[in-house]
């Protein structure tokens, strides 16, 4: 797995953000646009607002694993801002 996870990595920076969580937070139509985004797609970048994580107080490596649980995918990398998830 580890591997897969390391070219996965690598892939995903090439990507650009598909989905940006912003001031108004994670809704449940957030989690049904990252659902949709990866049964398009094998693999997905998404971009945290520091606006997002300043006014919910939200960690964001508890927020990249929250995300990844609840659509039923797995959390490739969580660097700054940005967290990448991929198909199960």
């Amino acid at each position: 797995m580890d591997e897969k996870l390391r070219k996965l990595r690598s892939e995903s920076k090439l990507l650009s953000p598909k989905i940006i969580i912003g001031k108004n937070g994670v809704t449940a139509h957030t989690f049904t646009l990252i659902s949709a985004a990866l049964k398009r797609e094998r693999l997905i970048k998404i971009k945290v607002l520091k606006t997002f994580l300043d006014e919910s107080g939200t960690d964001r490596k508890a927020l990249a694993r929250e995300l990844a649980e609840r659509t039923g995918s797995v959390l490739v990398d969580q660097v700054g801002f940005m967290i990448v998830l991929t198909k199960k």
